[in-house]
């Protein structure tokens, strides 16, 4: 084809064509010399392809990539140019080399691609299909590719023959490690990270308008024409105001402009390799990933206070709740957007198909949120833009200073010092909201109260709050008034590590129906919420045997619950739990202190996991015994009732002198020993449970030797007629210790919760306990034997 000096400069493109074939997923090795290569570079195919060499003679496309299908090979053909605006031509010149080889088999080379440029000015990529009876440029997700296609979606488009991928999932965390590539592009090249999600922002925007927008040498230049294209688009959406917010500019040196300029061609180039367009478009939150990712490179999540919520949880929420195309919904700190696109999509899933008008009027009247951080409220902007939300009702501001109306039919936004206008109703029938995490609890319970203050009777709000609005004594007043005026439907714990390495809080969502009084005797969804499984992040770092995920338990349930009232929900031990609430006291919201107890959790392990001072003299090697028929018959007791139940009154040890008794403390070693003290007989007890109480997690042990306990634990004295008895002794020491998860670093074991929510399930036989029952469980346990052997000894 006579290509010389253009050819040299061609060559450039190779280490390129390299490079992203193989983040795809292909062997970029030659067929012809290693087992599974699937890429030919020039003219590696003649000796060994007697069809591509027959067909091509002495010409030589870039590379030739071998898709295996239908067990045989189909053909894709790539051809470069170094010129941008070469690209037209280096597609053209790649079907005709298609054309050749379909001339001698038929519809063997399926797939063409153009790529245009150079490494220093980046490359443009184009891929076309041959269906049989013409060239269609391949699309995903309603957007034409900009990167390479992976083995598995041209499998897709073959087995379709369709040139359109729909519903296509990104692979996370391929885009998750291209999203640190453009942060480490951005902080090389002395952009703030401040300025990074700004920049991202517009330069999305400004692929989106164009995504082979021209690179031009001058820095000024790019930006302009960076710019340009950022303003027609949000001019087309009614959000030209928002420029200022995405617009590129200039460092204020000219010293830094070329290092500015680098920062954008190589960003849009990595954008473009993602097929970015694409994968916003897609089921998953991919642009909140994103800019997570950001926050996590910037390390200035906490500070920021900002928490994107998981796009498993998203959907958990939408789910549970319903949406339906009636609904309007609303978020007052809607980050990137995450619970408006899962709103969206789910409409889209279950109406697009049947009824486009539908799922039409939804996404241009029923999606409102509210973002008040400039960087994220661009992203959230370029979320929905790339969803296909036709007005995008996201306001950049703060949602303490706006209220929304409904008006005629239609939702207006008004300032908060604004009258109420006349005519004006609640607009929204559900809530979705994740508030920023305020060191002042007081800022989250707000984001509520504002977010109810604007919904119908009976709409529903889900909340994802930290623990002390649920839980805290601080918030107490709160958790009264909000019962006032509106229920509770449900509070789920989510999994501890749900927003962690950003934010080290234990997390909840609360379930509300607006402008309902709560009744005493209305029944409460409790639920925790493991996701091992379902959090992508954590499939990958949790073995199989360990991993926990009841997503869809809780949702289903949850789901049911809101539609029938509680009606044929069983109880599930420490997962699901249906109860009423405890509308005295400390109004205590957390699940912790409804979900049920069990006797088949105790039984079977009394003596083998509590960790008494005796059993940590044994190997612990025994395995427990499967646990045999439950009792008929069984009784849920406070520990009140085993004993009475003090704190203890030694001094802390620090002032204490060396001797001869042992003080515990609020330790699970050792049996919570923590050294031998001279301490007054007065405080000596014997034979009693200790429980670790401040600072401490609920852990109980069991004492049948002389001791002492600080003030940071509870200490049960048994009843007179339980002290010799040993096997009952282990039974209820390890119930307690089998309620440890009701206490945790972010819910305090104190004396009421301790008595009000600790449970020890007992096995009954005709309205007394059953002491033969406990025997025969408890000494089936070879540990038994040992322990109260080495009891003979003390």
């Amino acid at each position: 084809m006579g290509k010389s000096a253009t050819k040299d400069s061609e060559f450039r493109a190779y280490p390129y064509i390299d490079r992203v074939l193989a983040e795809a997923g292909w062997n970029t090795a030659n067929p012809a010399q290693k087992e599974g290569g699937q890429v030919y570079t020039q003219g590696e195919f003649r000796r060994h392809d007697p069809l591509l060499a027959e067909a091509l003679g002495r010409t030589t496309p870039e590379n030739i990539v071998l898709i295996p299908w239908d067990k045989h090979y189909r053909y894709w053909i790539v051809e470069a140019k170094a010129a941008h605006n070469d690209l037209t031509k280096a597609l053209k010149e790649a079907k005709e080399y298609a054309k050749k080889i379909n001339a001698i088999a038929p519809d063997s080379a399926r797939f063409v691609t153009g790529i245009a440029g150079t490494p220093d000015q980046s490359f443009y990529v184009t891929t076309n299909y041959w269906d049989g009876n013409e060239w269609q440029e391949v699309a995903i997700n309603n957007y034409e590719t900009t990167g390479f296609l992976t083995l598995e979606q041209c499998r897709e488009i073959l087995d379709s023959n369709n040139h359109k991928i729909l519903h296509y999932q990104v692979d996370l965390a391929n885009f998750l490690r291209k999203a640190n590539a453009i942060n480490k592009t951005l902080h090389e090249n002395a952009v703030a990270a401040r300025d990074r999600a700004a920049v991202v922002a517009g330069l999305l925007l400004a692929l989106a308008e164009d995504p082979t927008i021209r690179i031009a040498p001058s820095p000024r230049t790019l930006v302009r024409d960076v710019n340009t294209r950022v303003e027609d688009l949000l001019r087309s959406h009614n959000k030209e105001d928002f420029l200022p917010e995405v617009q590129l500019r200039l460092p204020n040196t000219n010293e830094n402009h070329k290092k500015y300029w680098t920062a954008i061609v190589q960003t849009m180039q990595h954008l473009r390799e993602m097929n970015i367009r694409s994968a916003i478009n897609s089921g998953t939150d991919a642009l909140g990933q994103f800019y997570e990712t950001f926050l996590k490179y910037a390390n200035d999540a906490s500070e920021m206070g900002i928490v994107l919520t998981p796009r498993h949880i998203t959907k958990f929420a939408v789910a549970a709740l319903g949406v339906n195309p009636d609904d309007t919904i609303f978020d007052p700190a809607c980050g990137t957007g995450g619970f408006l696109v899962a709103a969206l999509d789910s409409i889209r899933e279950n109406h697009y198909s049947t009824n486009p008008d539908v799922y039409n009027t939804f996404r241009n009247d029923c999606l409102f949120g509210v973002e008040e951080s400039d960087g994220v409220f661009g992203l959230a902007l370029v979320n929905m833009i790339f969803r296909g939300d036709g007005k995008s009702h996201i306001h950049n501001g703060d949602c303490f200073d706006n209220r929304f109306y409904r008006i005629s039919g239609n939702v207006q936004r008004l300032n908060r010092v604004d009258r109420k206008p006349k005519g004006g109703i609640a607009p929204f029938t559900r809530v979705f909201m994740n508030p920023p995490f305020a060191r002042d609890s007081a800022k989250e319970v707000a984001f509520v109260d504002v977010a109810l203050e604007q919904m119908r009777e009976g709409g529903l709000l889900f909340a994802i709050l930290p623990n002390v609005p649920i839980t805290g004594k601080k918030e107490k007043v709160w958790r009264s008034e909000l019962l006032k005026r509106h229920s509770v439907r449900a509070v789920i714990r989510m999994s501890d590590d749900l927003f962690r390495p950003q934010v080290n809080k234990g997390t909840y969502a609360l379930v509300v129906e607006a402008h309902k009084p709560h009744r005493s005797q209305s029944k409460v969804f409790f639920g925790m919420l493991h996701d091992d499984k379902t959090a992508s992040q954590k499939s990958k770092l949790i073995s199989p045997a360990r991993a926990q995920d009841n997503v869809e338990l809780i949702e289903k349930g949850l789901k049911r619950f809101l539609k029938s009232g509680g009606r044929g929900i069983k109880p599930v031990y420490k997962e699901i739990g249906i109860s009423m609430l405890n509308m005295k006291g400390d109004y205590d919201f957390a699940p912790e202190a409804y979900l049920v107890d069990t006797v088949n959790s105790v039984v079977s392990n009394a003596g083998e996991s509590t960790h008494s001072l005796l059993l940590a003299l044994l190997s612990n090697k025994h395995e427990p015994p499967p646990a045999r028929a439950l009792p008929r018959e069984t009784k849920p007791v406070s520990i009140s009732d085993i004993g009475d139940v003090k704190r203890g009154n030694v001094p802390p040890v620090k002032n204490l002198l060396p001797g001869d008794t042992p003080v515990v403390t609020t330790s699970e070693e050792k049996n919570g020993i923590v050294g031998y003290f001279t301490v007054p007989d007065e405080l000596i007890r014997s034979h009693c449970f200790t429980i670790s109480a401040n600072g401490g997690s609920g852990h109980a042990n069991w004492h049948p030797y002389q001791f002492a306990a600080s003030k940071d634990v509870f200490v049960c004295i048994p009843q007179p007629e339980y002290t010799d008895n040993l096997a009952f002794c282990l039974y209820v020491c390890e119930a307690i210790n089998n309620n440890k998860w009701r206490f945790d670093y972010y819910r305090k074991c104190t004396l009421q919760k301790l008595l009000r929510d600790v449970r020890i399930i007992l096995p009954m036989k005709k309205g007394k306990v059953d002491f033969r029952y406990i025997a025969r469980e408890v000494k089936s346990n070879p540990v038994y034997n040992e322990v109260a052997a080495l009891l003979g000894e003390i």
